[in-house]
């Protein structure tokens, strides 16, 4: 049985398909083949992990289908994925919107902060702020991190 839920949305002029759960061996990327809308818009936010499994399976997926594609709310397993593996985007994909982790040190704790590609400039993370409006410290490498930018160009 598929870990994975994808709701399919058209709005405008494009479907909007939303993933729900996991991307593994047992996910059903079906659904999303059967989308014939050429503006694709793919919202991870709630996709929980993916494994190599998973992406295999995305890979051989994405390979059939033709259009525009655009990634929002990935999270930072996706990020790190797509910067590891070859294919997880391909040309003409682009990353809308990602989390990356800051640290915020009054909590001493990590949050994920959702970031929009285009605030990402010359590889530095954009400033972020708590709530209460104290500045954030992104928590990765930058030019690692961010290195997923470089493939959509």
């Amino acid at each position: 049985m598929s870990n994975l839920k994808v709701e399919i949305k058209a709005e405008n002029d494009e479907t909007i398909l939303n993933l729900i759960g996991r991307i593994d061996e047992d996910a059903d990327l079906t659904p999303i083949l059967g989308v014939k809308d050429k503006n694709l818009h793919i919202n991870f936010d709630a996709v929980e992990m993916i494994n190599s499994c998973g992406i295999r399976e995305w890979i051989n997926m994405l390979s059939e289908l033709t259009g525009s594609i655009t990634y929002s709310h990935c999270p930072q397993a996706v990020i790190e994925q797509i910067n590891m593996v070859h294919g997880f985007i391909k040309p003409g994909i682009k990353v809308e919107s990602f989390y990356a982790p800051y640290y915020e040190e009054s909590s001493d704790d990590v949050k994920m902060m959702l970031i929009k590609t285009s605030d990402v400039v010359d590889n530095k993370a954009p400033v972020m702020k708590s709530d209460e409006g104290e500045e954030l410290e992104f928590d990765a490498i930058e030019a690692q991190y961010f290195q997923f930018i470089k493939q959509m160009k």
